[in-house]
């Protein structure tokens, strides 16, 4: 068989990861590298060239596969991993927002008491 190597970079739902994949004389050898922040085309290209080999390899018995249930994007294009993060940002907000308003009432009769 030949020898490749196929790298997927891919979010996790906290950080941004390179999976890399490679067989050599037969063997294959997994990894992952994890970048954390969105990485931009000029960081992976940095990465590629300079860390790449460094990232260090474990031998595996089959090709192994990401699983993208949770990377699978809505009608809407957005993935559903960021709508989740979009609708727990709100809730936490708004529960925040109602906090401030419920402790600025309780100043305010504290204020027209005195």
């Amino acid at each position: 068989m030949d020898d490749f190597s196929s790298t997927t970079i891919y979010f996790d739902g906290q950080f941004w990861c390179a999976f890399i994949q490679k067989r050599i004389n037969g063997k294959l050898y997994a990894g992952r590298y994890v970048f954390g922040s969105e990485p931009a085309n000029p960081r992976i290209l940095d990465w590629m060239l300079h860390q790449f080999l460094d990232v260090p390899l474990y031998e595996t018995e089959e090709i192994q596969k990401i699983r993208v249930k949770d990377f699978v994007k809505t009608k809407s294009g957005i993935p559903k991993s960021l709508e989740k993060y979009k609708v727990a940002q709100k809730e936490f907000l708004e529960k925040k927002k109602a906090e401030k308003r419920k402790e600025n009432r309780c100043k305010g009769k504290v204020r027209q008491r005195n």
